[in-house]
């Protein structure tokens, strides 16, 4: 019977021994109610953690999913109320009203349905940077709404990733939440003050 212990052998780290990435499943790895837990812990969690995989949130009159890799936010979206790329560059006075229906136009016209930052880039119109800018703003965005969220209920995923067409971005969630928090309190003090 071969020993467990090879001398001059160093045993496998716990990384080793674990996959990374999970197959996809269909069933939650993880579910709740955000009254039992709110969802700023669920974000600590998989960042702590450092799981990969899907979060669904359900609230009255939106959603949103995020996916995460290794504990840090690559993808996040709202259902409804996200502001669209264009409309961030637009207000940020990255591009013109003319260049925004252009590229729309162009967007609708694709057969392979071209990403639409894409677009704005082979155009000319904005730089890489600019782009990443307003990704990482739409990211943040559908964050610091749904941690508003006081009712809902969540759903994780374990292992499932976005298609790798699909825009990516690496976010640490540590930082997020504190500019999260910060953001919620802003929103919310107009609203406290009214009261007194």
């Amino acid at each position: 019977m071969p020993p467990f212990f090879h001398p001059g052998r160093k045993p496998r780290s716990r990384q080793e021994i674990i996959p990374t990435v999970q197959p996809r499943t269909t069933t939650a790895s993880l579910q709740g109610d955000l009254e039992t837990i709110p969802i700023e812990n669920i974000f600590q969690l998989l960042d702590l953690a450092t799981l990969t995989g899907k979060l669904l949130i359900q609230a009255k009159g939106n959603s949103s999913i995020f996916f995460f890799r290794k504990g840090m936010l690559i993808r996040g979206l709202l259902k409804a109320k996200q502001r669209r790329i264009g409309q961030i560059l637009l207000d940020a006075q990255a591009i013109t009203e003319e260049q925004l229906q252009e590229c729309l136009q162009l967007h609708q016209r694709s057969r392979s349905r071209q990403r639409f930052g894409k677009l704005l880039l082979e155009k000319g119109y904005i730089q890489p940077y600019l782009l990443d800018k307003s990704l990482l703003r739409q990211i943040k965005e559908a964050f610091f709404e749904t941690l508003s969220w006081g009712k809902g209920s969540f759903k994780f995923y374990s292992g499932q990733v976005p298609d790798p067409d699909e825009t990516q971005m690496c976010v640490r969630i540590d930082r997020l939440l504190l500019e999260g928090m910060v953001h919620v309190d802003q929103v919310s003090s107009p609203e406290k003050e009214g009261v007194t």
